[in-house]
């Protein structure tokens, strides 16, 4: 026995495949394939898409930090604009003043593991994010 085709046929079809389609892209997920999937097999294929694995969401890779490389326990010293000595300050103190800008990367700073007065920028060190050392 043949089943036949009729127009009335290819419009519930197509208001399933739109159906399909439109909780497909409220859920993330691919509308032309689940309007194709939903035309095809119909309210299964509505069903389908609650059904489905979750699509996993990507994090976002953490980009990399610099910090100041160099001894923690000894103390630091910069020299300001008026080359003018400041310190002695801690490490984060040192870090610190460097992340609310009072000082910048052409900043000279010294500690005693040092020979002469070196810019900030040698002695950054490019890390992973949240990375201490």
């Amino acid at each position: 026995m043949t089943v036949p085709i009729s127009p009335f046929m290819f419009l519930c079809a197509g208001i399933i495949g739109i159906v399909s389609a439109y909780f497909a892209h409220r859920m993330g997920r691919s509308p032309y394939l689940w309007f194709a999937i939903g035309f095809l097999f119909g309210i299964f294929g509505i069903f389908a898409i609650f059904f489905a694995s979750k699509k996993k969401e990507e994090s976002p890779k953490p980009e990399p930090v610099f910090i100041i490389n160099g001894p923690k326990d000894k103390f630091w010293y910069y020299l300001n604009g008026a080359n003018e000595r400041q310190g002695p300050m801690s490490h984060d103190a040192l870090t610190n003043a460097w992340k609310e800008g009072k000082i910048d990367s052409s900043t000279y700073v010294w500690h005693e593991e040092l020979r002469e007065w070196t810019p900030l920028k040698e002695t950054l060190k490019l890390v992973p994010h949240n990375k201490s050392f």
